[in-house]
């Protein structure tokens, strides 16, 4: 009889600090709200914008033409990638590469999307790491106005055939044709700009070349 006394007090005993520890844990949980730190706000970048502002605006005045060029010079290839600097020196020399952009028709026979953009032979020409990424290169070096794009050179009759047989146009051409809407595709020459010309002549002056 004894022990049975003693377990029923030992089993009490244990539910009773379980109940307090689960009312010290609740009540834990909802002060715990109430004394938490408050966050502080996010600083506001407007005084870091507006100061960045007002030193480009100082250094501004004090550049001369040289001076703002070479700096925008750097800008510009800061932005470059090794397989677009290869583009630019294949170009250098004043050629010109063919260049074909794929588009589909709509019902009205009017130009629609762009399905294949700014292909081009300058790949091969300049030896490029990552030919499947030309139109992409390409892209990005007319974004930075650093290449133009002009007519299609009868010239370079053989080079659009060898262009128009790459896998990649022949695919765009493919998805672009519509039964019996055939692909739209253009047909141009891609060269170095005026300024491209620029950078490329300053980075050899810089060389020593």
């Amino acid at each position: 009889m004894a022990s049975g006394v003693a377990k029923f007090w030992l089993r009490t005993s244990i539910r009773t600090q379980e109940q307090l520890i689960a009312l010290l844990g609740d009540q834990a949980d909802e002060a715990e709200p109430a004394t938490r730190a408050p966050q502080a706000a996010p600083e506001s970048t407007d005084g870091a914008l507006g100061s960045k502002m007002r030193g480009l605006l100082d250094r501004a005045l004090d550049n001369s033409t040289s001076s703002s060029q070479l700096e925008l010079f750097h800008h510009i290839l800061d932005q470059l990638v090794a397989d677009e600097a290869r583009i630019i020196s294949a170009l250098s020399d004043g050629s010109s590469s063919p260049l074909v952009s794929v588009h589909d028709w709509t019902r009205r026979r009017v130009q629609g999307r762009a399905v294949l953009e700014n292909a081009s032979l300058v790949g091969r020409t300049a030896n490029v790491a990552l030919p499947d990424m030309v139109p992409s290169y390409v892209s990005h070096l007319l974004s930075l106005g650093l290449v133009e794009v002009g007519p299609e050179d009868p010239d370079l009759k053989d080079d659009y055939e060898v262009l128009m047989a790459e896998t990649t146009v022949l695919n765009a051409i493919k998805t672009a044709s519509r039964g019996p809407l055939a692909a739209k595709v253009d047909k141009l020459t891609l060269t170095l700009s005026g300024l491209g010309h620029a950078l490329w002549a300053a980075t050899m002056q810089q060389d020593g070349t």
